[in-house]
């Protein structure tokens, strides 16, 4: 319960805009960058001379949002360009990625930022949808990155180059034990509690992010999850009223959230050797996380269940032939 209520009233950020340097000549990638956290993340990162690449669903909201910061912040050297994308569509992740690797030789982050919490019920290719949108789709684009974060590895500063998952401290009060079910990850199988369905996207977001370091951390690069926050964002946009009102107790601006995922992803504080851990607001390692999800992210050998491996797999195999 500790842990829950440090991140519910987290101390003050220690991680803001007077902590990030230039970052000029540096390519970033927000999936969900036109709205919430997301826009707050490029926002500072422009603000900051990096070329932010704003990937969502909708090319006018991406535009307008960028003609918004430009006349607002006519002072500001950074590039912001638009990448057309959505995660609950596999078909739609290659075009994306092909698009971006025609116009870039390098990529110094990728922030999987974007996520649905609520919503319909299955995805164009027939999974649950918080699955889809949540982990299939980041899982997918981010391996069809790999290359290009590779070749900017080799010519940065160890730990520089990032890949940074956002999940939530939902799985820590509900869900499957361990995470998530790959039983309820068949059609036909899914959990009737939206609840349960989003914390499962939220620990297989953590696990992607610790399964990922385990390839690429001899490569230099850290692959970490956090939590940016219970935050005012459109993510509350279909809670009924008197769980919004509750929750709005302990939300804070996005602004916050885009600290925590800043953090993630620039602070030298984080070293590779961090990597697969969890962040929690507004920049700081979550102090004991769940042991049943520690263990998922073992492998038996280890003495673990294996089962983070398992959804590795899984997404593997789900996602191959849009590869």
């Amino acid at each position: 319960m500790g842990t829950v209520i440090t991140q519910l009233f987290p101390p003050s950020p220690t991680f803001t805009e007077s902590n990030i340097q230039s970052q000029v000549g540096k390519v970033f990638i927000v999936t969900g960058g036109n709205s919430g956290v997301g826009l707050e993340v490029v926002k500072i990162l422009y603000s900051k001379g990096g070329t932010v690449y704003m990937a969502g669903r909708s090319a006018d909201k991406i535009n307008t949002e960028i003609a918004s910061i430009k006349l607002m912040h006519p002072g500001d050297t950074g590039t912001l360009k638009s990448l057309i994308i959505d995660l609950s569509d596999l078909t739609t992740i290659l075009p994306c990625v092909s698009s971006f690797l025609a116009q870039e030789s390098r990529l110094d982050v990728l922030f999987n930022n974007a996520g649905v919490s609520r919503g319909g019920n299955t995805s164009v290719q027939g999974h649950e949808l918080r699955m889809a949108t949540n982990c299939l789709g980041p899982f997918l684009f981010t391996k069809l990155l790999l290359p290009v974060l590779l070749r900017t590895a080799k010519s940065s500063f160890e730990a520089s180059v990032r890949v940074v998952f956002t999940s939530s401290s939902i799985f820590e009060m509900v869900g499957p034990p361990g995470g998530l079910s790959l039983a309820e990850l068949v059609p036909g199988h899914f959990s009737d509690d939206m609840n349960r369905q989003y914390s499962a996207s939220k620990a297989g977001n953590w696990f992607l992010a610790s399964e990922l370091d385990k390839r690429l951390r001899k490569d230099g690069i850290v692959c970490v999850a956090q939590s940016p926050g219970t935050l005012k964002t459109k993510g509350w946009d279909g809670v009924a009223w008197p769980a919004r009102t509750f929750a709005s107790i302990f939300m804070h601006p996005p602004k916050f959230g885009a600290y925590t995922t800043l953090w993630a992803g620039l602070s030298q504080d984080v070293k590779l050797e961090d990597g697969g851990r969890f962040g929690i607001p507004w920049g700081r390692w979550h102090p004991s996380p769940k042991k049943e999800v520690l263990a998922s992210m073992k492998t038996k050998e280890e003495g673990g269940t294996g089962l983070a491996g398992d959804f590795w797999a899984w997404c593997e195999q789900q996602t191959n032939e849009y590869a």
